[in-house]
């Protein structure tokens, strides 16, 4: 009786073992059969970013293709103080920190003309 109890208890636990299998990227998965013609250019979204708060002092423009994660460079780190997207249709999150994680907000058009000392990375989303 204690083997067959042995064998219903390790039974139960593997039964009960849950296995997780994590993505190795946020990118989407795409087929490897489909040809390279079938899949759409990203697009790209441009966006002013001002030393100064009401879009005043140097200002310098960033780009990138649209789920991109790009560093504001060592220069920009943590001065950008007001920014507005390029374009009507182009959105852009701005991240707290270089990989973007952390906190973030998004911009358009018209923009956020005070910014605390904190952006560090930017994605354009649309």
């Amino acid at each position: 009786m204690p083997a067959l109890r042995k064998i219903v208890v390790t039974a139960a636990v593997l039964a009960s073992t849950v296995i997780t299998a994590y993505p190795s990227s946020a990118q989407p998965l795409t087929s490897s059969s489909a040809p390279s013609s079938a899949h759409a250019p990203l697009g790209t979204g441009s966006w002013h970013a001002y030393w100064e708060a009401d879009w005043k002092g140097a200002d310098t423009t960033f780009s990138g293709n649209t789920g991109d994660c790009h560093y504001v460079g060592n220069n920009w780190n943590d001065h950008i103080r007001s920014a507005r997207a390029d374009g009507a249709n182009t959105k852009v999150e701005l991240w707290d920190n270089f990989d973007c994680t952390g906190g973030s907000i998004t911009i358009d058009g018209s923009g956020y003309h005070s910014i605390g000392d904190w952006v560090s990375a930017y994605r354009v989303t649309s």
